[in-house]
């Protein structure tokens, strides 16, 4: 199995070798983020540096991190709509941080047209992942006949 790190990652490990933990963790108990850290913690392992060991820089930078995890969990709901809720404030640009409204994006065209990528790739990612389920086979049709026009 060949593994890769997502495009736009910032993960400067060696993807095989991330790869090989996780599954040596998924065969051995789990893989859990908990067992994961755990086994990073001796300066040889393989993803040792992808870990922020200061706990004073670790503390702020989970903070940040629940901060985000605020921001994502943000939804829309509109009264007596059955529809599920969307998220408020979409992160679509990748280079930053910085979270813009739905609103905004829909009328910037730029933001926009940054959306209709991510949504694409988001199709793309769904196909990829759910294309043996037969039962999705309709959605999948219609997800790729989007995606060729």
């Amino acid at each position: 199995m060949v593994f890769s790190f997502k495009e736009g990652s910032r993960i400067k490990a060696d993807p095989q070798a991330a790869g090989k933990v996780c599954l040596q963790l998924e065969k051995k108990g789990g893989l859990t983020s908990k067992r994961l850290l755990d086994v990073s913690r001796d300066e040889s392992a393989p993803l040792h540096n992808e870990f922020e060991w200061d706990d004073s820089i670790a503390a702020e930078n989970f903070r940040e991190s629940q901060a985000a995890y605020i921001i994502r969990h943000i939804v829309i709901k509109k009264d007596g709509d059955d529809k599920p809720s969307v998220r408020a404030f979409l992160n679509i640009t990748g280079e930053t941080r910085e979270y813009r409204s739905l609103d905004i994006i829909l009328n910037t065209p730029d933001l926009k047209e940054q959306l209709l990528i991510r949504a694409k790739r988001d199709m793309e990612a769904f196909i990829a992942r759910y294309e043996e389920l037969m039962e999705l086979s309709a959605v999948i049709e219609s997800m790729n006949q989007a995606l060729a026009s």
